[in-house]
């Protein structure tokens, strides 16, 4: 029997702009434009340059951009300079945060290690007052079921995350985000000949897709 051949490559979360992202795009559209004109490429982003990327589709005919508006509540922002390194800076500003605001919070700090040493510490100085969990792609996934769920004594929680959290979940209760503007991104070493995580600053669109963590439920 005869398979059918795909009828439509999707692309989620383009914003993120990782390089197998943006060569498996171009080499989509190569196909769609050589040999298959009749196939459909889609790209989907709560946070992006839609323009830029209806004209980048627009190749073999019109490419049409769909808009939803969504459910997100409004955000307000705040920026706060500190001279301290980024893992205390970030639990320092969790800590006033929980005084300042309501509901649960989600910290974003790049890589397991900074988590780790940011919910310790953070732990710590609440006394077990306050929830605390941290959440990477290598926990344990009980340990990472934890983060997401209510504190089954009531407490309110504050979780201390990597980009995991950046865009694929929906933590019910957040309602302020602490964001260090960094993020560990793969960049490809020709000395070495492979690729390796270098923590650098995050992208505008990262950051966007971060802080509306806070107004998904409220």
């Amino acid at each position: 029997m005869r398979r059918r051949p795909y009828q439509l490559v999707l692309f989620d979360e383009i914003h993120e702009r990782a390089l197998d992202a943006d060569f498996g795009l171009a080499l989509a559209i190569e196909s769609q434009s050589a040999l298959r004109p009749d196939l459909r490429i889609g790209a989907m982003s709560a946070t992006v340059e839609g323009e830029a990327f209806k004209e980048l589709l627009s190749t073999e005919k019109p490419c049409e951009q769909v808009t939803s508006t969504g459910a997100l509540y409004p955000v307000s922002t705040l920026h706060e300079h500190s001279a301290l390194p980024a893992v205390e800076a970030v639990c320092q500003a969790g800590h006033s945060a929980l005084q300042r605001f309501e509901g649960d919070g989600l910290l974003f700090l790049p890589g397991g290690r900074a988590i780790e040493e940011d919910r310790r510490t953070l732990q710590e100085r609440l006394g077990g007052t306050v929830a605390v969990h941290g959440l990477y792609g290598a926990m344990p996934q009980k340990a990472q079921d934890a983060a997401l769920a209510q504190d089954p004594g009531g407490r309110r929680k504050l979780v201390v995350a990597s980009a995991i959290a950046e865009a694929s979940l929906t933590l019910p209760g957040v309602r302020f985000v602490i964001d260090s503007g960094l993020a560990r991104r793969p960049r490809y070493d020709p000395a070495r000949g492979f690729s390796r995580l270098e923590t650098g600053p995050a992208s505008r669109a990262a950051i966007d897709q971060r802080r509306g963590r806070a107004g998904r439920t409220s």
